[in-house]
Protein backbone atom coordinates (compact mmCIF):
# COMPACT_ATOMS: atom_id res chain seq x y z
CA UNK A 1 0.00 0.00 0.00
CA UNK A 2 1.40 3.39 -1.00
CA UNK A 3 0.49 6.93 -0.02
CA UNK A 4 1.33 10.45 -1.15
CA UNK A 5 1.48 13.78 0.62
CA UNK A 6 -0.18 16.75 -1.04
CA UNK A 7 -0.79 20.37 -0.23
CA UNK A 8 -4.60 20.41 -0.20
CA UNK A 9 -5.24 23.80 1.34
CA UNK A 10 -4.03 27.29 2.16
CA UNK A 11 -3.56 29.02 5.50
CA UNK A 12 -2.72 32.55 6.53
CA UNK A 13 -0.81 33.54 9.68
CA UNK A 14 -0.29 36.96 11.19
CA UNK A 15 1.44 37.56 14.49
CA UNK A 16 3.07 40.06 16.76
CA UNK A 17 5.75 39.68 19.43
CA UNK A 18 6.91 42.28 21.92
CA UNK A 19 9.82 42.06 24.38
CA UNK A 20 10.90 44.66 26.92
CA UNK A 21 13.76 44.24 29.40
CA UNK A 22 15.42 46.88 31.50
CA UNK A 23 17.00 48.07 34.74
CA UNK A 24 14.57 50.22 36.70
CA UNK A 25 16.88 50.93 39.66
CA UNK A 26 20.66 50.59 39.47
CA UNK A 27 22.08 50.54 43.00
CA UNK A 28 19.88 53.45 44.09
CA UNK A 29 20.44 53.75 47.85
CA UNK A 30 21.41 50.08 47.77
CA UNK A 31 18.39 48.98 45.70
CA UNK A 32 18.62 47.25 42.33
CA UNK A 33 15.52 46.35 40.31
CA UNK A 34 15.48 44.55 36.95
CA UNK A 35 12.33 43.52 35.05
CA UNK A 36 11.26 42.05 31.74
CA UNK A 37 8.05 41.16 29.95
CA UNK A 38 7.23 39.46 26.65
CA UNK A 39 3.93 39.42 24.82
CA UNK A 40 2.93 37.56 21.67
CA UNK A 41 -0.20 36.86 19.66
CA UNK A 42 -0.92 34.90 16.50
CA UNK A 43 -3.91 34.90 14.18
CA UNK A 44 -4.14 31.94 11.84
CA UNK A 45 -6.94 31.16 9.43
CA UNK A 46 -7.67 28.49 6.85
CA UNK A 47 -8.15 30.30 3.54
CA UNK A 48 -8.87 27.38 1.22
CA UNK A 49 -9.35 23.60 1.20
CA UNK A 50 -9.07 20.97 -1.50
CA UNK A 51 -11.50 21.24 -4.43
CA UNK A 52 -13.09 24.39 -3.09
CA UNK A 53 -14.54 22.74 0.02
CA UNK A 54 -15.66 25.01 2.83
CA UNK A 55 -15.12 22.44 5.57
CA UNK A 56 -13.54 19.08 6.31
CA UNK A 57 -15.30 17.94 9.48
CA UNK A 58 -13.27 14.74 9.79
CA UNK A 59 -10.05 16.76 10.12
CA UNK A 60 -11.66 19.71 11.92
CA UNK A 61 -10.71 22.12 9.15
CA UNK A 62 -13.05 25.01 8.35
CA UNK A 63 -12.44 27.84 5.90
CA UNK A 64 -12.35 31.17 7.73
CA UNK A 65 -11.46 29.62 11.09
CA UNK A 66 -8.36 28.66 13.07
CA UNK A 67 -6.35 25.60 12.12
CA UNK A 68 -7.00 24.59 15.72
CA UNK A 69 -10.76 24.33 16.12
CA UNK A 70 -13.46 21.98 17.38
CA UNK A 71 -16.91 21.36 15.93
CA UNK A 72 -19.46 20.80 18.65
CA UNK A 73 -22.59 21.97 20.42
CA UNK A 74 -22.41 25.11 22.58
CA UNK A 75 -23.57 24.61 26.18
CA UNK A 76 -25.85 27.40 27.42
CA UNK A 77 -26.76 25.92 30.82
CA UNK A 78 -29.05 23.22 32.18
CA UNK A 79 -32.74 22.79 31.44
CA UNK A 80 -34.98 24.14 34.21
CA UNK A 81 -38.70 23.66 34.93
CA UNK A 82 -39.58 27.15 33.68
CA UNK A 83 -37.71 26.86 30.35
CA UNK A 84 -39.98 26.61 27.29
CA UNK A 85 -39.73 24.14 24.39
CA UNK A 86 -37.92 21.32 26.21
CA UNK A 87 -40.35 18.78 24.73
CA UNK A 88 -39.75 20.19 21.23
CA UNK A 89 -35.98 20.63 21.27
CA UNK A 90 -35.18 17.41 23.16
CA UNK A 91 -38.27 15.31 22.42
CA UNK A 92 -39.91 12.85 24.80
CA UNK A 93 -36.55 11.88 26.35
CA UNK A 94 -35.84 15.44 27.49
CA UNK A 95 -35.56 16.01 31.24
CA UNK A 96 -35.04 19.01 33.44
CA UNK A 97 -31.47 19.17 34.66
CA UNK A 98 -29.97 17.84 31.41
CA UNK A 99 -27.43 19.90 29.46
CA UNK A 100 -29.00 22.67 27.41
CA UNK A 101 -27.26 23.56 24.14
CA UNK A 102 -27.69 26.37 21.65
CA UNK A 103 -30.39 25.91 18.99
CA UNK A 104 -29.50 27.33 15.56
CA UNK A 105 -32.61 26.31 13.62
CA UNK A 106 -35.63 28.29 12.46
CA UNK A 107 -38.80 29.17 14.35
CA UNK A 108 -42.50 28.94 13.48
CA UNK A 109 -44.60 32.12 13.25
CA UNK A 110 -45.77 31.54 16.85
CA UNK A 111 -42.15 31.49 18.06
CA UNK A 112 -41.79 27.75 18.60
CA UNK A 113 -38.75 25.89 17.20
CA UNK A 114 -39.49 24.00 13.98
CA UNK A 115 -37.42 20.93 14.91
CA UNK A 116 -35.49 19.14 17.61
CA UNK A 117 -31.81 19.85 18.22
CA UNK A 118 -29.59 17.77 15.92
CA UNK A 119 -26.11 17.71 14.38
CA UNK A 120 -26.89 20.86 12.37
CA UNK A 121 -26.71 22.88 15.58
CA UNK A 122 -23.00 22.22 16.06
CA UNK A 123 -20.69 25.21 15.66
CA UNK A 124 -17.03 25.82 14.84
CA UNK A 125 -15.23 26.83 18.04
CA UNK A 126 -11.79 28.42 17.64
CA UNK A 127 -9.61 27.41 20.59
CA UNK A 128 -6.45 29.51 20.16
CA UNK A 129 -5.79 32.21 22.82
CA UNK A 130 -6.11 35.93 22.13
CA UNK A 131 -2.58 36.53 23.42
CA UNK A 132 -0.03 35.08 25.85
CA UNK A 133 3.38 35.85 27.26
CA UNK A 134 5.61 35.91 30.33
CA UNK A 135 7.38 38.17 32.79
CA UNK A 136 10.31 38.22 35.18
CA UNK A 137 11.66 40.57 37.80
CA UNK A 138 14.53 40.68 40.31
CA UNK A 139 14.91 43.01 43.27
CA UNK A 140 18.13 43.15 45.34
CA UNK A 141 19.04 45.06 48.51
CA UNK A 142 22.10 44.68 50.75
CA UNK A 143 22.77 41.04 49.92
CA UNK A 144 19.13 39.96 49.69
CA UNK A 145 17.54 39.22 46.32
CA UNK A 146 14.01 38.24 45.27
CA UNK A 147 13.23 36.85 41.80
CA UNK A 148 9.85 36.10 40.20
CA UNK A 149 9.15 34.34 36.89
CA UNK A 150 5.64 33.85 35.52
CA UNK A 151 3.50 33.37 32.41
CA UNK A 152 0.01 34.36 31.32
CA UNK A 153 -2.60 33.48 28.72
CA UNK A 154 -5.77 35.33 27.79
CA UNK A 155 -8.79 33.81 26.06
CA UNK A 156 -9.10 30.70 23.96
CA UNK A 157 -10.52 27.34 24.97
CA UNK A 158 -8.93 24.78 27.27
CA UNK A 159 -9.98 21.17 26.56
CA UNK A 160 -10.07 18.94 29.64
CA UNK A 161 -9.88 15.17 29.18
CA UNK A 162 -10.97 14.80 32.78
CA UNK A 163 -14.31 16.52 32.16
CA UNK A 164 -15.00 15.34 28.59
CA UNK A 165 -16.62 12.14 27.28
CA UNK A 166 -15.35 9.10 29.18
CA UNK A 167 -13.70 11.36 31.75
CA UNK A 168 -14.26 10.15 35.28
CA UNK A 169 -16.37 13.17 36.27
CA UNK A 170 -19.11 12.29 33.79
CA UNK A 171 -19.55 8.57 34.34
CA UNK A 172 -22.93 8.34 36.02
CA UNK A 173 -23.64 4.61 36.22
CA UNK A 174 -21.98 4.18 39.61
CA UNK A 175 -19.62 1.33 38.76
CA UNK A 176 -16.72 3.24 40.28
CA UNK A 177 -16.06 6.08 42.69
CA UNK A 178 -16.64 9.57 41.30
CA UNK A 179 -15.34 12.94 42.39
CA UNK A 180 -17.67 15.19 44.35
CA UNK A 181 -19.12 17.62 41.79
CA UNK A 182 -22.05 20.00 41.82
CA UNK A 183 -24.82 17.94 40.15
CA UNK A 184 -28.30 19.25 39.33
CA UNK A 185 -31.12 18.10 41.59
CA UNK A 186 -34.61 19.56 42.12
CA UNK A 187 -33.20 21.18 45.28
CA UNK A 188 -29.97 22.32 43.56
CA UNK A 189 -31.08 23.83 40.28
CA UNK A 190 -28.15 26.26 40.04
CA UNK A 191 -25.61 23.45 39.57
CA UNK A 192 -23.10 23.27 36.72
CA UNK A 193 -23.26 19.51 36.12
CA UNK A 194 -26.34 17.75 34.74
CA UNK A 195 -28.97 15.60 36.40
CA UNK A 196 -27.44 12.16 37.15
CA UNK A 197 -30.79 10.61 36.25
CA UNK A 198 -30.11 11.16 32.58
CA UNK A 199 -30.56 10.95 29.74
CA UNK A 200 -27.37 8.88 29.58
CA UNK A 201 -25.53 7.37 26.62
CA UNK A 202 -22.45 5.15 27.06
CA UNK A 203 -22.18 6.10 30.74
CA UNK A 204 -22.19 9.82 29.89
CA UNK A 205 -24.86 12.53 29.91
CA UNK A 206 -26.12 13.79 26.56
CA UNK A 207 -23.86 16.52 25.11
CA UNK A 208 -21.15 15.54 27.61
CA UNK A 209 -18.41 16.80 25.28
CA UNK A 210 -19.48 20.39 26.03
CA UNK A 211 -18.36 19.95 29.67
CA UNK A 212 -14.74 19.61 28.50
CA UNK A 213 -14.43 23.25 27.38
CA UNK A 214 -13.10 25.90 29.77
CA UNK A 215 -12.04 29.50 29.33
CA UNK A 216 -8.30 29.20 28.69
CA UNK A 217 -7.20 32.33 30.57
CA UNK A 218 -4.76 32.08 33.48
CA UNK A 219 -1.76 33.65 35.16
CA UNK A 220 0.79 31.19 36.50
CA UNK A 221 3.77 31.91 38.71
CA UNK A 222 6.54 29.53 37.68
CA UNK A 223 9.17 30.35 40.31
CA UNK A 224 9.66 32.55 43.34
CA UNK A 225 13.20 32.63 44.70
CA UNK A 226 14.62 34.42 47.74
CA UNK A 227 18.36 34.49 48.29
CA UNK A 228 21.09 36.03 50.45
CA UNK A 229 24.68 36.63 49.48
CA UNK A 230 26.92 35.99 52.52
CA UNK A 231 29.96 37.30 50.68
CA UNK A 232 29.03 40.88 51.57
CA UNK A 233 28.74 40.34 55.32
CA UNK A 234 30.12 37.16 56.90
CA UNK A 235 32.77 35.87 54.54
CA UNK A 236 36.00 37.84 54.63
CA UNK A 237 37.94 35.58 52.29
CA UNK A 238 37.90 37.47 48.99
CA UNK A 239 38.46 34.28 47.04
CA UNK A 240 35.27 32.64 48.27
CA UNK A 241 31.63 33.37 47.44
CA UNK A 242 28.56 31.86 49.08
CA UNK A 243 24.85 32.41 48.45
CA UNK A 244 21.92 30.61 50.10
CA UNK A 245 18.52 30.55 48.42
CA UNK A 246 14.99 29.20 48.83
CA UNK A 247 12.87 28.58 45.71
CA UNK A 248 9.24 27.60 45.18
CA UNK A 249 8.38 26.18 41.75
CA UNK A 250 4.79 26.47 40.46
CA UNK A 251 3.52 28.10 43.67
CA UNK A 252 0.12 29.33 42.48
CA UNK A 253 -2.28 30.01 39.59
CA UNK A 254 -4.68 32.97 39.24
CA UNK A 255 -7.66 33.85 37.00
CA UNK A 256 -8.21 30.29 35.73
CA UNK A 257 -11.78 28.88 35.75
CA UNK A 258 -10.33 25.39 35.26
CA UNK A 259 -7.95 25.69 38.23
CA UNK A 260 -10.66 27.25 40.42
CA UNK A 261 -12.93 24.25 39.83
CA UNK A 262 -10.44 21.38 39.79
CA UNK A 263 -7.37 22.67 41.64
CA UNK A 264 -5.25 21.41 38.74
CA UNK A 265 -2.64 23.23 36.68
CA UNK A 266 -4.24 24.78 33.54
CA UNK A 267 -1.05 24.48 31.47
CA UNK A 268 -1.65 21.83 28.77
CA UNK A 269 0.23 18.54 29.12
CA UNK A 270 -1.02 16.20 26.36
CA UNK A 271 -2.43 15.98 22.85
CA UNK A 272 -5.96 15.08 21.87
CA UNK A 273 -5.40 11.51 20.74
CA UNK A 274 -3.35 10.46 23.77
CA UNK A 275 -6.46 9.66 25.82
CA UNK A 276 -9.89 8.41 24.76
CA UNK A 277 -11.51 10.88 27.13
CA UNK A 278 -11.25 13.62 24.51
CA UNK A 279 -13.69 11.75 22.31
CA UNK A 280 -11.46 11.54 19.25
CA UNK A 281 -9.96 15.02 18.88
CA UNK A 282 -6.97 15.17 16.59
CA UNK A 283 -3.40 14.99 17.83
CA UNK A 284 -2.69 18.64 17.05
CA UNK A 285 -5.06 19.89 19.78
CA UNK A 286 -3.40 20.41 23.15
CA UNK A 287 -5.40 19.29 26.18
CA UNK A 288 -5.27 18.81 29.93
CA UNK A 289 -5.01 15.04 30.34
CA UNK A 290 -4.26 12.31 32.82
CA UNK A 291 -0.55 12.84 32.17
CA UNK A 292 1.63 13.94 35.09
CA UNK A 293 0.79 17.60 35.80
CA UNK A 294 3.18 20.28 36.95
CA UNK A 295 4.13 19.80 40.58
CA UNK A 296 4.87 22.30 43.32
CA UNK A 297 8.46 21.95 44.54
CA UNK A 298 10.35 23.58 47.42
CA UNK A 299 14.12 23.88 47.01
CA UNK A 300 16.65 25.02 49.60
CA UNK A 301 20.18 25.36 48.27
CA UNK A 302 23.61 26.85 48.71
CA UNK A 303 25.99 28.05 46.01
CA UNK A 304 29.69 28.10 47.00
CA UNK A 305 32.49 29.23 44.71
CA UNK A 306 36.19 29.11 45.61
Amino acid sequence: MSSTTKNIGETRNKGIEFNLNGIILDNYNGWTWEAGVNFYANRNKIVALSSGQKQDVGNLWFVGHNVNAVYDFVKTGLWQDHDPYLNILEGPAGKTGMIKVKYNGNYNPDGTPVRAINAEDREVIDIDPDFQGGFNTRVAYKGFDLSLVGMFRSGGILISNIHGPSGYINKLTGRGNNVNVNYWTPENTGAKYPNPAGPISNDNPKYSSTLAYFNGSFLKMRTISLGYDFTRSLIKNQGMKMRMYFTVQNPFVLFSPFHKESGLDPETNSYGDENVATGGYLRRLLTIGYNTPSTRNYVLGVNVNF
